[in-house]
């Protein structure tokens, strides 16, 4: 009898829990109506673009990626119930962050339902539900893989299969409510995607239209900033513990670099990552064919090849063994600070010293890939390095 009272408090405390877990079609059909099509449309009407945003206020505040509108004199937003807007109303934007809210004149729209995206963690299972290449409420799943640093913010990288037109999609958590903004990133990686979490985004909400189309910046041009390559100005060699990239200005040209959204550079760093011990010289020439690839160090087992201008912020380099040529390490030069080390890879590590340099040997991780950092001496973090197990 005690234990028939026992399990009856377990049920009633515990039930409650489990039944906030959705399944992947009953999120799709309660949440699906919200999520639309955005596409962008130039002087003449013509379609030049296309992504996907969600509707976030009854009246008609959408929530999308800045890349999807930017260059567009007008945007038409079509409705899963076949609906459809024009607008170039803008509530609210953030080019670094690439997020936007748009406004279209609705009334009693669906909505989706926000969630906290400081709550998610790596492991957690995701939906996304967006419109590649125009397909209404298509839906994938998966889990987030890695809470990821960038310069000034932080996303989710997600394992959740998206294409081109995803951007600007929603990310759910299983509990149905949305923790992230998708954006499509690298096209020959898919299990490799991004979003950013939502809880940058719900400051820009509302109703009030502040600014238009017209008066949107030109999407930016990869255009090398003049001040870039003194932030990387670490000479001092870790010799076998880590090998810091060369400073320069390479990427598509000599002064160009190769990508010009931050995001875009850290989902191919990622690719690179998980091609450790896999890939060979002919599969990062073809994920990196737009770039120039420049041989920073050669010796009779190993070579270095590296993009010293990834991005405006960051260069990789790409260590290969000899004679295989198989990629055993991934270098990638950052700034951040110790907090957003740990934030995105934990505090399980040890400190050395080596060459008078702080190295952070986070030893093997889940993935059986290694990783260590580099200090420099004002105790910021300047270089994160993955390689394969010796």
């Amino acid at each position: 009898m005690k234990f028939i009272a026992q399990l009856f408090v377990l049920l009633v405390f515990v039930a409650p829990v489990w039944a906030q877990s959705k399944s992947p079609g009953t999120i799709s059909r309660e949440q699906g109506q919200a999520v639309v099509i955005i596409e962008a449309l130039d002087d003449r009407g013509s379609v030049i673009g296309q992504g996907s945003g969600f509707i976030v206020t009854p009246n008609g505040a959408i929530v999308s990626n800045l890349h999807v509108i930017q260059g567009a004199a007008t945007l038409r937003v079509k409705l899963p119930s076949g609906d459809m807007y024009k607008t170039a109303d803008l509530v609210d934007v953030d080019d670094v962050k690439d997020i936007a809210v748009i406004k279209i004149k609705g009334f009693k729209l669906p909505t989706v339902n926000l969630g906290d995206s400081d709550k998610a963690e790596t492991g957690d299972n995701v939906i996304a539900i967006s419109s590649p290449e125009g397909l209404v409420n298509s839906l994938t799943t998966g889990v987030i893989s890695g809470v990821r640093r960038l310069d000034t913010h932080r996303v989710f990288q997600i394992t959740a299969p998206i294409s081109r037109g995803s951007s600007g999609g929603a990310l759910f958590n299983s509990n149905g409510e949305v923790i992230g903004v998708v954006t499509y990133l690298l096209k020959s990686g898919q299990n490799i995607n991004f979003a950013v979490p939502i809880n940058y985004a719900r400051g820009m909400i509302g109703d009030q239209v502040t600014t238009s189309l017209a008066k949107l910046q030109p999407p930016p041009k990869a255009e090398p900033e003049p001040k870039t390559g003194d932030i990387y100005n670490t000479d001092q060699p870790i010799q076998s513990q880590i090998t810091t990239a060369t400073r320069g200005k390479l990427g598509l040209t000599q002064q160009t670099p190769m990508f010009v959204r931050p995001d875009e550079a850290l989902a191919l760093f990622y690719r690179m990552v998980e091609g450790i011990g896999l890939y060979t010289t002919t599969e990062i020439g073809e994920l990196t064919r737009s770039a120039a690839l420049v041989k920073t160090k050669e010796s009779d087992d190993a070579e270095e090849l590296t993009i010293k201008y990834l991005s405006f912020h960051t260069g990789m380099t790409l260590s290969l063994s000899k004679p295989d040529r198989l990629l055993n390490g991934v270098e990638l030069l950052v700034t951040w600070s110790l907090d957003d080390l740990k934030n995105t890879f934990g505090d399980k590590f040890k400190k050395r010293t080596v060459n008078k340099q702080q190295v952070l040997d986070f030893g093997k991780l889940p993935s059986g890939r290694q990783l260590v950092a580099l200090m420099d001496g004002n105790g910021n973090v300047r270089s994160v390095k993955f390689t394969k197990p010796k």
